[in-house]
């Protein structure tokens, strides 16, 4: 049976995540071979990789100012293609002699997913004799031989160099610095250095001169902790390491290894648990961990390409076979956590009370109707910590909700079943009190809302730094949309409460809409808000005589608030009212009007309300000697017997200054003030 690499590498499926694979490939075979390498000394043991550049990314911004790489030398001094080892390398598939080392023999197909051709040359020392080979690896011819000879003398050194990439879907990605990728691969490499078996290593680009010393990156690592564990059968490493916080960096991580090398991305701990959101802060200095986990079922489990594994995040709870156990990491990371709490258990409460402080904060400052979980110890252990506003919200009104839907299913089943004693009353006394809680809770949620509302109302009032004021419809829609009527809208969506809180239960109101387009009174008026209670139901086509009926109008905020030109001060308050009312008593009805018969007459309790921004002294002058009278409380008035009608006219500051002094008893007592 004959097997193309051409076939082989075309199967390979790379993600930009995985520009370095072919590096870590290359490199963890010279780590390998010089493992297997007995007659050095382990400080005599050498890796040298050179980085050659290429083009700029396309998107240096996106990508990195960096150049792409082109070319990737690696240079060792290990046991070298001996026989053995090349026939090994001719061989698909082969493991020979690396099985113990997690060797696939897939690596060197996964280097030609992204560069062009494998070139080596090596000299090696077999059978007391001293030869060089020199060979080239690629998709179209393959392996191919081009030297192989004896030498009189040696040292043991193998160059392995990955030339020309050519994958240019991932081209960009390589645009990383010299020190992103000793980073990269110090993480890929760290379970030699826990295990001791890491070779000196040197990375270097020859163009600019520049090399790091990976060794001494893994000298700022400390290994904190080694922690066993086990799930079935299967036995778990985890090395813990520390190092103290730099740079931008604010996360545990956990990185998952097989065949002693990293595999995938890193999962960050706080995404595991929340608890773990914050640095480890110890003698003045801040700490982050990294936590390898090692395991022969993820030796097993291991994709051939390693950039991931064969295991499903949390249990197929559907799974047939019965007999048959999979492993997912959710149960790995319960173990892992739970290793991590007893060893770091001043951290974890340290953690949990300072996420705790968060919550209470949040609640007292944000959320005051969730204030009885202040005391909740249960509660505030069961948010996870170090999450944002909007999630808190998020967990608060969830498990709010729950407890009260709880409560409610007890009251009705206790009611349903009629189960009554003295045990029972006693439970259902408890249930009560909950409930009272959860009412008192909707309350305060409301007259939170309430709050909001009275700010906006008084930003309003003010004018903006330009010196311009809202306009009378921002006021009028914050009352009541125009527009609408009350059967276009629910309670919660206007606010004629701000106004007096009667109003609020009115049968109909209209805002800003004529008067024929909602009875059958000819009148193309549009008072801003017409209200009316009535003694029978207000429907289509069903006469009525009205209880009272309330008209209001607003008048634009600012210093021209008045209904006359700016210095005209000769008007009547009346004036802009009366007109309402006179079209409603006295105009005619229109015929075939598929609308409510609306009957008004003078002796229908009447009010009219003007609100204005300011009422100059000349105007209110005016209109005392005009039969306005003048309340306490600077507001204006005017009865008409014979029309049974109440006209009152106020500024907005004065409405919500009342609204305020209204609402003040629960403000005091909602925020402890």
């Amino acid at each position: 049976m004959e097997l193309p690499v051409a076939n082989i590498v075309s199967e390979i499926n790379l993600k930009p995540d995985d520009v370095l694979l072919p590096l870590y490939e290359v490199v963890v075979n010279s780590i390998i071979s010089l493992i297997q390498t007995k007659n050095l000394k382990k400080e005599d043991k050498k890796i040298q990789i050179q980085i050659f550049r290429g083009r700029e990314s396309t998107n240096p911004e996106l990508f990195g100012s960096s150049k792409t790489i082109s070319s990737i030398k690696v240079i060792d001094n290990g046991e070298g293609f001996t026989e053995s080892n090349f026939l090994s390398y001719k061989t698909a598939y082969s493991t020979k002699n690396k099985r113990q080392f997690g060797c696939k023999g897939i690596g060197r197909f996964t280097v030609l997913a992204t560069f062009e051709k494998i070139y080596i040359n090596s000299s090696y020392c077999e059978g007391n004799k001293w030869r060089y080979r020199e060979f080239y690896f690629d998709s179209i011819e393959e392996v191919r031989q081009v030297i192989l000879e004896d030498r009189e003398s040696g040292e043991y050194k193998t160059v392995v160099e990955l030339l020309n990439w050519n994958n240019e879907l991932l081209c960009n990605y390589t645009a990383l610095s010299l020190e992103d990728i000793a980073d990269q691969l110090m993480h890929h490499c760290l379970i030699y250095y826990l295990c001791d078996e890491l070779p000196n290593i040197e990375i270097y680009e020859p163009d600019e001169k520049k090399s790091i010393n990976l060794n001494k990156l893994y000298s700022n690592v400390s290994k904190d902790a080694e922690k066993d564990f086990k799930i079935g059968n299967n036995k778990f490493k985890c090395f813990i390491t520390k190092k103290i916080k730099k740079g931008s960096r604010k996360n545990h991580y956990v990185y998952y290894c097989a065949n002693s090398r990293i595999v995938g991305n890193s999962k960050s701990l706080s995404n595991i648990d929340s608890l773990f959101s914050y640095p480890l802060n110890e003698n003045g200095n801040q700490y982050l961990l990294d936590i390898y986990v090692v395991s022969d079922y993820l030796n097993k489990s291991v994709y051939p390409t390693r950039n991931g594994f064969s295991i499903p995040q949390e249990i197929n709870r559907n799974y047939t076979l019965t007999n048959y156990k999979q492993i997912c990491f959710d149960e790995i990371e319960e173990e892992i956590v739970t290793k991590l709490y007893d060893e770091y258990k001043e951290y974890i409460l340290e953690n949990r009370e300072k996420s705790k402080k968060e919550l209470i904060s949040y609640i007292q400052n944000n959320a005051l109707q969730y204030s009885r979980y202040i005391n909740r110890q249960d509660i505030l252990n069961k948010i996870p910590a170090n999450i944002s506003d909007e999630k808190k919200e998020e967990y608060l009104y969830k498990i709010s909700y729950k407890e009260k839907l709880e409560i409610d299913n007890k009251i009705q089943n206790f009611i349903k079943n009629k189960n009554i004693n003295k045990d029972t009353i006693q439970i259902i006394k408890e249930e009560l009190k909950e409930k009272a809680l959860y009412d008192s809770d909707n309350l305060t949620d409301y007259m939170l809302r309430r709050k909001s509302v009275i700010d906006v109302f008084n930003k309003f009032l003010d004018a903006d730094e330009n010196g311009n004021y809202k306009l009378e419809k921002d006021i009028h829609n914050l009352i009541f949309p125009t527009g609408l009527t009350n059967e276009d809208v629910d309670y919660e969506t206007h606010n004629l409460w701000l106004l007096d809180e009667r109003f609020a239960t009115y049968k109909f109101v209209a805002s800003d809409k004529s008067i024929t387009s909602f009875s059958q009174i000819k009148s193309s008026k549009k008072p801003d808000l017409s209200m009316f209670n009535q003694r029978f139901s207000f429907a289509p086509k069903i006469a009525g005589e009205l209880d009272s009926l309330v008209v209001f109008e607003f008048k634009r905020p600012g210093d021209v608030a008045w209904q006359k030109n700016k210095n005209d001060y000769m008007w009547e308050f009346s004036d802009l009212l009366m007109k309402y009312f006179d079209d409603f008593i006295y105009s005619s009805h229109k015929k075939n009007y598929k609308g409510n018969h609306v009957i008004i007459d003078k002796s229908t309790p009447k009010f009219g309300y003007l609100i204005m921004d300011v009422i100059p002294p000349q105007l209110a002058d005016y209109n005392k000697d005009k039969g306005f009278g003048e309340t306490p409380f600077g507001t204006y008035y005017k009865l008409f017997d014979k029309l049974n009608l109440h006209l009152e006219v106020l500024t907005f500051r004065t409405l919500i200054e009342t609204v305020e002094k209204r609402h003040t008893p629960f403000f005091d007592k909602l925020f402890q003030r």
